[in-house]
């Protein structure tokens, strides 16, 4: 299995709220998994805020970065704690470099074997809700490129966290949700039909003119369907947006 295709199954893995093995620590040590078979980092920590915003470990891939992870918390520096109190991505591309920074995690690191690092945060609509840490035993890190595929694993691992039910989805559910998905298709379809009939529009053209138009006013495609379907937003409207 080439790597393009490992990616495509890790995004669906993760975003799968709605399958019955998946629960927030499951999410967590995927990730974690994720970035060191994929992504190439040699060990991986994950940690979360708690409700007073101390962070706690969720995920690790092996016990020298369970140990480390520990003795960063304990220590109250490196990257992770780093990267979450500022909410940005935190790159030491050499351990040795960075005593003056983390003067006692980055020895003891190097002590674990590791010789640079990344932290990446964990968010939901810009919101940091926590770090993965990315430890490889080489300097010099990550391309970016691979950093970049990292965050966004990472993205989609956290907004499935926020959307996880802790009940177990039933097959009615299931049948709801995709009963109400078809029925948003259908309002969009019909939205679509009056705004090509009244226009002389082809299809494409008028669902684009919505598109046009839920992305001006910041709502959804849905939301603006509806609102021609019930005749509380006029066609001139949705067509003015889009010239």
């Amino acid at each position: 299995m080439d790597r393009e295709q490992r990616l495509a199954e890790a995004f669906v893995g993760l975003s799968d709220t709605l399958a019955d093995d998946v629960d927030p620590v499951m999410l967590m040590d995927r990730l974690a998994g994720h970035c060191v078979e994929i992504i190439g980092a040699d060990g991986v920590g994950i940690m979360m805020a708690t409700s007073r915003g101390d962070l706690r470990t969720m995920a690790v891939t092996d016990e020298r970065t369970g140990f480390l992870e520990l003795l960063e918390l304990q220590a109250g520096e490196g990257p992770c704690l780093e990267c979450y109190r500022k909410g940005m991505p935190v790159d030491s591309r050499d351990l040795d470099a960075q005593t003056d920074r983390w003067p006692e995690w980055a020895p003891l690191a190097r002590r674990f074997g590791f010789r640079s690092a990344h932290a990446l945060p964990l968010r939901v609509n810009h919101e940091t809700i926590g770090a993965v840490n990315l430890l490889l035993d080489s300097p010099g890190g990550l391309p970016q490129g691979d950093l970049g595929l990292a965050q966004a694993l990472a993205d989609v691992a956290a907004l499935a966290l926020i959307h996880w039910n802790a009940e177990r989805t039933r097959p009615s559910d299931i049948h709801t949700r995709l009963q109400v998905t078809i029925a948003a298709k259908s309002t969009v379809d019909m939205a679509t039909g009056m705004v090509a009939e009244y226009s002389g529009l082809n299809p494409s053209a008028a669902l684009s003119a919505l598109h046009v138009y839920a992305a001006g006013n910041n709502c959804r495609l849905i939301d603006t369907a509806r609102a021609l379907v019930q005749r509380t937003l006029r066609l001139e409207e949705v067509l003015g947006a889009s010239r």
